[in-house]
């Protein structure tokens, strides 16, 4: 169809390009054909990529089935030095080994044998190697190029030994590790697979009620594949395999997680709890076919949540807050708190983006202005933080790419739907920011990953800005000055379109729900007094914005509504054979 999107994860508008018609009426605009253009490079990049990605994998197996490969060890100097950067840099984030057991078993002098007899321990090996030598310098933004890939293909080399073998600890283990890896650009098409197999095998297994103290190694292993699982299918639209209300574990102290005074481990975990809540409350075929009065409501109390969570945060963590790396003065506490923010602003947005593409024919012009300054607001604030992101190859895509990138196409956007609006300048000035983050990611990639392309949008949102005001100033010059300074129209808004599905779950342990306040269910009938996200870039509240699908009917998606049967209907009434009565 005309209007299918184009999705860099999964098949829901969560993280896209512009759908067909939207990309017409900009280039109408623009009066070229460029961002046409544009568009389909990034989409052959892109492609290309996940090509490349998924070909490799199989033939390396083919290759490698033989195990006299595991004898080929790195010296004990480069081990010790890559085991070293990933107990260092990733173990803190992401603690689910215990440091001290996998180092003893890392440094025993069985370990060529080990490596031979257990093969779960061989993928598990491999993974934090290939981890660690990512985080050391050794990694690469190409798939199979580099040191790192080469250890993580002799760890995907054991996958389907782990899938039909009979599930472990270590098993588990060896799946979140080569997850870990995925999230990075080099290898993001395998991450959605290792973090679903590893959320059946842990369930399989009973971890998702392990409860006894003798299993503390695998709560912690369990609640570190619960919020990276939960996370994941937020970001990409899959479906989480991990059912909620079964989950009777409780969540460990990791004292590795702490920084001061922030439990960054216990806080990502709510974290992962909410945005599986989001996804139950808002973006099941159940949940859509509610009266959009219940599903505003259902919505600005998920915002409140995410508020609330937003406060747990420490104020030099907290989203919202300006981040100063001054006061982060921890080991890898800038990048949790980038994460942190990340984290906030990518459920803000899809929140935002949920009201005003599915709820906004039942808002008032007030609260339809809230939310669109709000939606401009977070792009802006993610664009703003693209600053601190570390481009190299071990940071993950999502934060690398992805969110900016979905970031970058809604304030692009905007900003030329707006061309007059006194925030324009500054938007466009967010743009360049923008622009040269995927720069440095072109240069820092050695042209892998042409992110000049994506710089490319910032110039045709100037080019037109320039001239519209241009033509303009000719136009005051020959009749007079103009009164307006918007460029939006009066129509009323008429666009119901399907919200970007984040993440398939259900509900969660009490000791999680017990972190949040219940909340008020009632419609929320003035959204500019509810709590709203921080940016710097604060938006003029005497200005409309313009939003095409909510502004101008023409825009109309009506073949991407979340159509479908809500199947718990279909035994709720008796059948009835023709010509029969009841």
């Amino acid at each position: 169809m005309e209007t299918q999107l184009t999705t860099i994860f999964g098949p829901n508008p969560n993280i896209s390009f512009f759908p067909a018609k939207r990309v017409r009426a900009i280039s109408d605009r623009l009066g070229h054909g460029r961002l046409d253009q544009l568009l389909d490079e990034i989409r052959a990049v892109v492609a290309t990529k996940v090509k490349n990605t998924c070909a490799i994998p199989q033939s390396y197996v083919q290759r490698h089935r033989d195990v006299g490969r595991i004898h080929d060890l790195p010296s004990p100097d480069i081990l010790s030095a890559h085991i070293a950067a990933y107990f260092d840099t990733v173990h803190p984030i992401y603690p689910f080994l215990c440091p001290d057991t996998f180092r003893g078993r890392a440094s025993g002098p069985d370990l060529a044998q080990s490596l031979v007899t257990d093969k779960s321990w061989a993928a598990l090996f491999y993974a934090i190697l290939a981890i660690g030598c990512q985080n050391n310098d050794g990694g690469s933004f190409e798939a199979g190029v580099g040191e790192a890939w080469s250890y993580f293909e002799r760890s995907l080399s054991y996958f389907q030994d782990l899938l039909f073998g009979r599930g472990s600890l270590t098993a588990v283990q060896a799946l979140i590790a080569m997850a870990i890896f995925s999230s990075t650009v080099s290898a993001f098409q395998f991450e959605p697979l290792m973090l679903s197999e590893a959320a059946i095998m842990a369930q399989g297994l009973g971890y998702h009620r392990s409860n006894s103290p003798q299993e503390g190694q695998c709560r912690r292993t369990f609640w570190v594949l619960y919020f990276m699982e939960k996370t994941s299918c937020f970001a990409t639209g899959k479906t989480s395999v991990l059912d909620d209300a079964n989950i009777s574990c409780a969540i460990p102290d990791v004292p590795e997680s702490t920084f001061h005074d922030y439990d960054w481990f216990f806080g990502f975990v709510k974290y992962a709890r909410l945005v599986s809540k989001i996804h139950q409350s808002l973006f099941t075929i159940s949940s859509v076919s509610q009266p959009l009065t219940s599903y505003n409501a259902v919505v600005e109390s998920l915002r409140m949540e995410l508020e609330a969570w937003r406060m747990t945060a420490p104020t030099r963590f907290r989203p919202g807050e300006t981040l100063k790396p001054r006061l982060l003065r921890e080991t890898l506490a800038v990048q949790v708190a980038l994460i942190t923010h990340f984290l906030y602003l990518n459920a803000l947005l899809t929140l935002s983006w949920t009201v005003l593409h599915y709820g906004a024919v039942r808002l008032g012009t007030t609260q339809q202005e809230v939310m669109k300054r709000e939606l401009m607001r977070t792009a802006r604030s993610v664009l703003e933080l693209t600053v601190f992101i570390e481009v190299a190859p071990s940071t993950p895509v999502w934060i690398l790419a992805v969110l900016p990138l979905s970031s970058l196409m809604i304030l692009f956007d905007l900003v030329v739907h707006n061309a007059n609006h006194p925030e324009t300048s500054l938007s466009l000035a967010l743009l360049d920011i923008a622009g040269g983050h995927f720069s440095r990611l072109e240069y820092a990639s050695s042209g892998a990953l042409p992110g000049s392309l994506v710089a490319e949008f910032a110039h045709l949102a100037r080019q037109y800005i320039s001239e519209t005001r241009k033509s303009k100033s000719r136009d005051r010059s020959e009749t007079g000055p103009s009164q307006s300074t918007v460029e939006a129209p009066t129509s009323a808004p008429a666009a119901l379109q399907a919200a970007p599905a984040t993440t398939n779950i259900t509900t969660t342990t009490n000791e999680l729900d017990s972190t949040v306040p219940v909340l008020p269910q009632e419609p929320v009938t003035d959204l500019s007094v509810a709590m709203q996200p921080w940016s710097p870039a604060s938006l003029d509240r005497n200005e409309s914005l313009f939003l095409p699908y909510i502004d101008d009917p023409s825009y109309y998606f009506g073949d991407l509504q979340l159509l479908g049967i809500d199947v718990r209907d279909l035994f709720d009434h008796p059948y009835q054979l023709p010509g029969s009565e009841l």
